[in-house]
């Protein structure tokens, strides 16, 4: 990004791209008016205007289509590993995470100290019953042990989130 980062957003900043996100189409003026509702004295155009400069920083970086009804399900499925203990441990997690991010489905990898040594987050699709079991079946002469755990997304705080992958 050149020069802001989303920890120096301010809260119409926040605002504004929260509006965005939920629909990437909603007219300045309408944004202007629901910032009026929480406080926030600003007009249409200075809310384009943020919108430029938040696209210029490199904060927005575009606009994509969400397709409904892609996917039937909001659930997901958590798989916590553990593994041997190997010398070549990082090599190890390396081809996990090579071929985790090749899989249509997954959304996140994360190498994780403590009790587990990774956490790998995959969707749900409709007649795919738990998708880790590939993972875990590929990989089985280097796990000793892993979790699976359902869940599913709501409310999700997406400024936030997106400050993971700062």
């Amino acid at each position: 990004m050149s020069g802001e980062s989303w920890s120096n957003l301010d809260r119409v900043d926040q605002k504004i791209i929260e509006i965005l996100n939920a629909n990437a189409r909603t007219p300045s003026k309408e944004i202007a008016v629901e910032l009026r509702k929480h406080g926030h004295d600003v007009s249409d155009r200075t809310i384009r205007k943020r919108i430029e400069r938040l696209e210029k920083s490199g904060i927005i970086k575009g606009y994509k289509a969400v397709l409904s009804d892609v996917t039937e399900s909001n659930e997901h499925e958590a798989l916590f590993v553990k593994f041997r203990v190997t010398k070549s441990l990082e090599t190890l997690k390396e081809s996990i995470r090579e071929y985790v991010v090749s899989l249509p489905h997954y959304l996140l990898v994360a190498n994780m100290e403590g009790e587990w040594n990774m956490l790998i987050i995959l969707r749900l699709e409709r007649g795919l019953k738990e998708p880790s079991a590939k993972i875990i079946e590929k990989f089985s002469d280097d796990i000793i042990d892993y979790r699976i755990t359902k869940f599913d997304f709501k409310n999700v705080n997406v400024v936030n989130m997106a400050l993971l992958f700062l």
